[in-house]
């Protein structure tokens, strides 16, 4: 009883650890890789894919969901004190990852139920990726609206409107009839993006899962929380 306390203890910390330390790393790709040089969605390229979600993913299929959030706070507070760009882009980013985060998890959930039907990887993968894409689309739509039409322009001075207006007018030509036709198409265009960063900051970490595993002591020892899921009975 009290080795197994101590082996509960033991991870717990791990796991404290590694989602300090994957907190710390996202913060840091933030610095080496920053906005003006990260991939750009090419319809609305004001709006990039940040490499730094990657750490927030890798921490919960290593050490599970509490850490993956412990880990997100981490880069939001640190992003938060150190940032020239004000508590505007970090809170939405925050917002962003917690809602792929709730994703998996609730993706995790559904397969639970399904796994004595449906007891493969591959569908575990899937229902957490397609949870995380439906979840980050639905969350962020009133969050985005708010943003574009009220947060942005009146309290931090930012006319999304007029930025977003123009950049859809250069890549695809578009032309609008009033205000409400460019939120819409705003709220369409963003909605697409969050869906395709949930694929890229879903399917890049659970790539390199196995190559990561030569690196990581909580891997190494053949106790992922991915691992633990997908093998739960």
């Amino acid at each position: 009883m009290v080795d197994l306390a101590e082996g509960l203890l033991a991870r717990r910390s791990v796991s404290l650890t590694g989602a300090a330390v994957f907190g710390g790393l996202a913060a840091l790709s933030t610095v080496i890789v920053p906005a003006r040089i990260q991939p750009p969605y090419p319809i609305m390229p004001f709006l990039k894919f940040d490499p730094a979600e990657l750490f927030s993913v890798f921490a919960f299929l290593i050490f599970g969901p509490i850490s993956a959030i412990i880990a997100a706070t981490v880069h939001w507070i640190l992003l938060t004190a150190t940032g020239t760009s004000g508590p505007l882009g970090p809170a939405t980013k925050f917002v962003s990852v917690l809602s792929t985060l709730l994703g998996l998890w609730v993706g995790s959930k559904i397969y639970s139920r399904l796994a004595g039907t449906f007891r493969h990887p591959s569908f575990a993968i899937v229902s957490m990726l397609g949870s995380a894409m439906l979840l980050r689309v639905i969350i962020l739509l009133p969050v985005n609206y708010f943003v574009f039409t009220y947060i942005g322009p009146v309290i931090f001075g930012i006319n999304y409107i007029s930025v977003s207006q123009q950049a859809l007018q250069t890549t695809l030509g578009l032309h609008f009839a009033g205000v409400d036709q460019i939120v819409a198409a705003m709220l369409l265009y963003t909605s697409i993006f969050n869906v395709l960063h949930a694929v890229f900051s879903v399917m890049i970490p659970y790539a390199l899962f196995t190559p990561l595993s030569m690196k990581v002591p909580e891997i190494a020892s053949g106790h992922p929380w991915i691992s633990r899921f997908m093998n739960r009975r």
